[in-house]
């Protein structure tokens, strides 16, 4: 019972703080980008969650044969994914502290776990997943620079990564 307190707790105090906010989403089609502003992720999340909500931008890549059109529908997809997840996080939060709460009656759990089955599935943390920005890799994806091993070698090589350069010793 304490644990489903402490989680209507947070879920109060993020809604207050979500409605004296303003939560845009901007969708530029003329760049290509998408990105979002004014969105804050939750204090009170683990720091796995945390890092799926934030969106970073999705660009087009500037070379031809690196899978340009691929690589914005898969981040575009991606980005609609961490959408998702934002909006239905606090439902989804609740629907399982309510499950897992042994206090509460059967019925009334296996209702919230009804209502848990029937949320999107692209709205789970677990279907997000990092993307390089430039070609739309998910495999071998540095955090800090949003890219893929083989787009990160590209460009350090060619010296336009500030301060990043080839180690020798």
């Amino acid at each position: 019972m304490a644990n489903l307190r402490r989680v209507l707790i947070n879920v109060s105090s993020y809604c207050q703080r979500s409605l004296s906010q303003s939560h845009t989403f901007d969708l530029s089609s003329a760049s290509g980008l998408l990105w979002r502003s004014a969105v804050e992720a939750p204090k009170n999340l683990g720091q796995m969650q945390a890092k799926h909500i934030s969106t970073t931008t999705v660009m087009k890549a500037a070379s031809k044969n690196s899978g340009t059109e691929q690589g914005v529908k898969r981040n575009s997809a991606d980005h609609r994914r961490r959408l998702l997840a934002a909006r239905f996080e606090l439902r989804r939060k609740l629907y399982k502290a309510f499950c897992k709460d042994p206090d509460l009656p059967s019925d009334m759990r296996e209702k919230n776990r009804y209502k848990l089955s029937k949320l999107p599935r692209n709205s789970a943390f677990t279907r997000i997943r990092n993307r390089c920005v430039f070609t739309g890799r998910s495999r071998s994806v540095t955090e800090l620079f949003r890219m893929s091993r083989i787009c990160f070698r590209g460009l350090a090589n060619k010296g336009e990564l500030m301060g990043i350069k080839k180690s020798s010793w």
